[in-house]
């Protein structure tokens, strides 16, 4: 895994919010979110070589009352600010009617600072 996506996860899961990567087996009550690492993005290509990489993911935030929105859209904005820079953007704001629950998606972009793919 890039060591980006990897300090991205550490860094939601120290969040009042619980995370968990690619899904819960069983949801938790209240507020919650999900991080995953989905596809590669882009590559730099050397010498016939895959030299570098960028991978795209999603972190997903579910949250019941609305009154809670800002204060934890804020907290994973900032993580995202400050692992990621300025490659993540604001997918989609919604109410899912048969969960009951507001959900926030952003898209992200990271790559491995250690040079490893």
């Amino acid at each position: 895994m890039p060591s980006e996506y990897e300090a991205l996860v550490a860094a939601l899961k120290l969040t009042d919010i619980p995370f968990q990567e690619y899904g819960w087996k069983t949801r938790p009550d209240g507020a919650y979110g999900v991080v995953s690492l989905e596809f590669e993005a882009g590559q730099l290509d050397a010498e016939d070589v895959k030299a570098d990489r960028a991978w795209e993911g999603s972190v997903d935030l579910f949250y019941p009352k609305l009154t809670d929105r800002t204060e934890m859209v804020d907290a994973v904005e900032e993580i995202l600010a400050e692992i990621c820079g300025t490659a993540w953007e604001l997918n989609s704001t919604q109410y899912e009617e048969e969960t009951g629950l507001f959900h926030v998606e952003w898209v992200f972009q990271t790559q491995d600072e250690d040079g490893e793919n």
